[in-house]
């Protein structure tokens, strides 16, 4: 749940904050795949939980911070690991593919997510 601010009103209330989400990875060789995640997709996850399933996994799939301080920003942490994956693992996506789809979902919270292999850049 998040809380909302109504300037009518002066006061919080809470509202769930579940979207759908249209999800398009661009590989590097140019082809793409896109997905439809559905708030039903997204049920029982939250915006802490994703990104420590993205961590976890960043760390799982030996991937190194470009940043020599060892900070990382979640969309760094994205693209490199999306890249450190086969494009199989999207293209006919597999239950990892799925759920690596499910975490960037909540993570960013947006409507629309493009993820550019191609160019190393993630919009939203």
């Amino acid at each position: 749940m998040r809380l909302w601010y109504h300037s009518r009103t002066r006061h919080f209330t809470e509202r769930e904050a579940r979207m759908d989400c249209h999800l398009k990875i661009i590989f590097p060789d140019g082809a793409s795949s896109e997905f439809e995640i559905t708030a039903a997709d997204l049920a029982g996850l939250d915006k802490s939980a994703a990104r420590e399933w993205l961590n976890n996994e960043f760390q799982a799939a030996g991937c190194v911070p470009t940043n020599p301080v060892g900070k990382i920003l979640i969309a760094d942490t994205v693209l490199m690991l999306a890249k450190a994956q086969s494009p199989k693992t999207f293209r006919t996506p597999s239950a990892w593919g799925m759920q690596f789809l499910r975490n960037v979902a909540v993570a960013f919270g947006a409507p629309v997510l493009t993820i550019d292999l191609a160019n190393q850049t993630l919009g939203y």
